[in-house]
């Protein structure tokens, strides 16, 4: 992960982040974190906020430092 860019992410944004790019589906986020499915998608909803991002795709293209 790109540390310049996930500097601002909140410890739980940057454990959702892996999970994302290992393609896993909200529910089953929030079942591995013991979460609802409305608080990983409001995880989410910061995470492309504060990447400026609008997709899944452009915010692990973005962290992981694959075109920009």
């Amino acid at each position: 992960m790109k540390k310049s860019l996930i500097g601002d992410l909140s410890s739980r944004e940057k454990e959702i982040i892996p999970l994302l790019a290992e393609g896993m589906r909200y529910k089953d986020i929030a079942a591995r974190l013991h979460v609802s499915t409305e608080t990983i998608r409001t995880h989410v909803r910061n995470i492309y906020r504060k990447l400026e991002v609008s997709s899944r795709t452009e915010a692990l293209n973005k962290v992981y430092g694959r075109r920009e």
